[in-house]
């Protein structure tokens, strides 16, 4: 069950991000239904594909020319608010590749309900800590690191994260809500160098 709703997640990171490369973000968009879990096609029929599992982390190659992305995803370990039991939908935390863009290691959290614009939001591993926002995008459930410094900054602390370590997001919804998701960091190098592989990326 965990591995088709990770599957779920992946399918709908990949429709929300379908124009991506064509922007230096994404605009918000309204909430989306679950897609279908991804194909497993071939690589050049452009099709979602998943290239990799390790251990909560899904990584999946999309796309082609122009419009190729790889790109990993998991979902959280805890997740903690204040006031506690707030209503929320599909959260993730995930990392792209935009080759065709020339963009890479794009950290993307998926809160599950809209964010305060420009609230306060960081993804923190270990004693690293890199800012993130909204990017003052109106009912966005988005957050990103605010420029490619900070994509590689935290994606390295990730990678090379001792076993049984996390990544920590806090954030505050539109109305308040204080939270902080816990993503266990196991699996996460493995998904990396999966969707390294599959665009190119070299480090």
């Amino acid at each position: 069950m965990k591995a088709r709703l990770l599957l779920v997640v992946a399918a709908s990171f990949l429709l929300s991000a379908g124009t991506v490369h064509a922007q230096k973000r994404p605009a918000a968009k309204p909430a989306e239904k679950a897609a279908e879990k991804p194909a497993e096609a071939p690589a050049s029929s452009g099709l979602p594909r998943q290239i990799g599992a390790h251990e909560g982390w899904i990584a999946v190659d999309a796309g082609t020319g122009p419009n190729r992305v790889c790109y990993l995803v998991g979902r959280p370990s805890k997740s903690e608010s204040k006031p506690a039991n707030a209503k929320r939908g599909e959260i993730s935390l995930s990392v792209a590749h935009y080759p065709g863009a020339n963009r890479t290691n794009e950290l993307t959290w998926v809160a599950g309900y809209p964010l305060r614009d420009d609230g306060p939001m960081v993804i923190e591993v270990g004693k690293v800590k890199v800012p993130m926002s909204n990017l003052s995008q109106p009912n966005s459930e988005k957050a990103w690191t605010r420029d490619e410094p900070g994509n590689r900054q935290a994606v390295d602390a990730m990678r090379q994260a001792a076993a049984g370590a996390t990544a920590i997001v806090k954030g505050t919804s539109g109305r308040g809500t204080q939270t902080t998701d816990t993503f266990t960091l196991n699996g996460f190098a493995k998904a990396l160098a999966d969707i390294d592989k599959a665009c190119g990326v070299k480090r």
